[in-house]
Formats: structure tokens, sequence, C-alpha cells
């Protein structure tokens, strides 16, 4: 059995900050036909609420296999790993889910979401459940200079999402 231990998001707010910046996090997501994907992550906003609860944001480009995901099924999962899934998370930002299921390659463990339909990673110490509220499109100008010089269909999708759980799963 799965157990789900509620973490206060902003205690948690500066791991996810610092994974981020060292290394990413892993952001799971589910088509519509409810096969899963994770994703590696290397930038992301935290801020105060939205209907009591925290936002974040996440930037995916068009060119990722998850992104089609994220348009058809509004959700994800941030996992934040520790340093014993530097392996995973490395693998997850270099090969793409239209090639392999990256939780088998991994060997992570999916653990079904309380309100969203995309997976938990049982083996992170900290799982945020998000529900993207608005996406912002390009063109915009909410990324670098350099970013903005890409073609259009290859600028990232920021995507504002109400985090409505934050947990650490556990076997029990």
């Amino acid at each position: 059995m799965i157990l789900h231990e509620p973490l206060d998001f902003w205690s948690c707010s500066g791991e996810i900050l610092s994974r981020l910046h060292r290394g990413g996090v892993l952001c799971s997501v589910i088509d519509p036909l409810g096969r899963p994907n994770l994703i590696t992550l290397g930038w992301g906003l935290i801020g105060p609420f939205y209907h009591s609860h925290p936002v974040l944001a996440i930037a995916v480009t068009p060119d990722r296999f998850s992104w089609h995901a994220l348009e058809e099924v509004p959700e994800f999962t941030i996992a934040v790993p520790d340093d014993a899934l530097a392996e995973a998370v490395a693998f997850c930002g270099k090969r793409s889910g239209r090639d392999v299921d990256k939780f088998k390659a991994t060997k992570l463990t999916p653990v079904p979401g309380q309100q969203v339909r995309s997976f938990a990673v049982l083996e992170c110490p900290i799982n945020l459940e998000c529900r993207t509220y608005t996406r912002v499109h390009p063109p915009h100008l909410l990324l670098t200079p350099e970013h903005r010089q890409k073609d259009l269909e290859h600028q990232h999708t920021i995507y504002f999402a109400e985090v409505l759980a934050a947990y650490r799963c556990r076997t029990g």
C-alpha cells in the first residue's frame, strides 16, 4: 500500500527551487489515453496563492513529447528528486517518451495522483500535484531574448498551475 504523507508546500519551496537549479525536477504528464511520461525541467517559478493554492509556472517547448500531453490533459505532477536520482533525472532529460517508457527505463515507481491523472514518483521525497489554469503560447516576452530568437514553433509555452497537493509517498 502506498501512503501520501502531506507536506507543507512553503517549507518545500526552497528545495524545489534548489533542485531546478541543480539538475532539474521531474514533471510527470499523462496523455488522453492514460500513457504517462516524465520530462526533466530546469526552469520554474513559484508564487503565492491562486484560490488559496500556491502557483507554479513551468515552460515546455512543442519540440518535447510531453508538450502534447500537457496541451491535451492540462495537469501534471512535479516530482522533486534527491541526489540518489541524478542518473534517472538526466536520463529523462535526454530521452524522448516517443521512444521509451521512462518509468520502466529508470525503474521509478509511478503512484496514482490524488487530485490529478498524472503520476507521482514514489522515490522522490516531494511530489506536487498541479492543474494548469492558464497557458501562454508564443509569441510572448516571458522568455529570454535568446529563446525568443527561435522560430515560434520551437518557443516554449508557459503553463501556470495551481498546486493542489504536496506530499511524500511511502510504502506502508
